[in-house]
């Protein structure tokens, strides 16, 4: 079979990609290019699923229902059940020992099939499998053509997964500021709102946990003013002073610990560790250019932080320091209103 004849199928693929056909369309056009490029019976292709570790029929090709569907006592052993960590190549049924899934193929007129894993990023996320009626040897370039071929479907619907994940992040995102922002509007209960502030960030940032501090300007401590995610072991560790503990927040500015086993900007390294912690967020709480708490956000291992994420906390802390001083506000008014009152000597309700 000459390069040219792999070539066909990869344009045809490539077109009904950049065509914008449905990914149900398009690997349904990858099985049927790999069936006909090497004169198979049928072709299967399955897919690690979007949410879960189960496997998912993708597209399949001249193969029966029943043997695609069909429920067997065999079937959770069947080698397609799964994904495969390498290639399981099988040129001749007689030499497959194993009698239920033997028997599977022989009813469906199998003599010789293949099974390739599609990996991505060093992940195996996907299979192809051949089936041919005859027995045959199947040479690397077929093995390598069906592998690459689907692996061009799968690259497409994981960019699309892709995508979709980017724009529900953003609707959380914006759902979130608009819950919070919209708590400030409504009420002066400061404590409701921080509540409501950790809660949310520690949830849409899949973080460990999240806290506000407040500034205590006669003793240069930061006090918790509410917290989520973390033990009281950890907020109780001791006072957090904040010329020690990320300075750098005093002087206004958004501080990115990657790891606290190095960083020399934490006052209670070890603690962290011992609660977990891995990275942190913390931001300063300023108002009219004056610092009055921070906002700091907890991560065990995984990835850092990105900047889509560090800017929706960033936000979120301008409004939560909004809220803080909207609240002291209305306690400073409410305390001079009746201090108005007994001035004048009015002794009813000041409600």
């Amino acid at each position: 079979m000459s390069p040219m004849d792999y070539l066909t199928p990869f344009l045809e693929v490539g077109r009904a990609i950049i065509d914008g056909d449905g990914n149900d369309r398009v690997m349904s056009l990858i099985a049927e290019a790999v069936t006909k490029t090497l004169e198979l019976k049928g072709c299967m292709i399955k897919m690690k699923a979007y949410k879960g570790e189960h496997i998912e029929m993708l597209a399949s090709n001249g193969l029966s229902e029943r043997f695609l569907f069909g429920k067997s006592d065999y079937a959770s052993n069947w080698v397609c059940s799964s994904l495969p960590e390498e290639p399981l190549c099988f040129s001749n049924l007689g030499d497959f020992n194993i009698q239920g899934e033997k028997a599977m193929l022989s009813l469906e007129e199998i003599q010789s099939f293949a099974v390739l894993p599609i990996e991505i990023r060093h992940e195996t996320l996907a299979m192809v499998a051949l089936f041919s009626a005859a027995p045959r040897e199947f040479t690397q370039a077929e093995l390598g053509f069906a592998e690459s071929l689907a692996a061009q479907g799968i690259q497409s619907i994981l960019w699309q997964r892709r995508v979709h994940s980017m724009v529900e992040k953003e609707r959380e995102y914006l759902r979130s500021f608009q819950e919070i922002s919209s708590a400030i509007n409504a009420s002066l209960n400061i404590s409701k709102v921080l509540e409501l502030v950790v809660t949310k960030i520690t949830t849409v940032l899949v973080a460990k946990g999240c806290v506000v501090r407040l500034l205590d300007p006669k003793s240069q401590n930061l006090y918790v003013a509410r917290s989520h995610g973390l033990s009281q072991e950890f907020l109780q560790k001791g006072p957090v002073d904040a010329q020690r503990s990320i300075a750098e927040n005093m002087a206004g500015k958004v501080v990115v610990i990657d790891d606290v086993f190095t960083d020399p900007r934490l006052q209670y390294p070890a603690e962290m560790a011992e609660e977990g912690v891995r990275r942190i967020i913390s931001i300063p709480l300023t108002v009219r250019g004056k610092v009055i708490g921070v906002l700091r956000i907890y991560s065990g291992e995984g990835p850092k932080f990105t900047k889509r994420e560090i800017d929706f906390a960033n936000a979120i802390a301008q409004q939560c320091a909004f809220a803080i001083e909207n609240a002291r506000i209305y306690q400073r008014l409410h305390y001079e209103y009746q201090q108005l009152l007994v001035d004048f000597g009015y002794e009813g309700s000041s409600e």
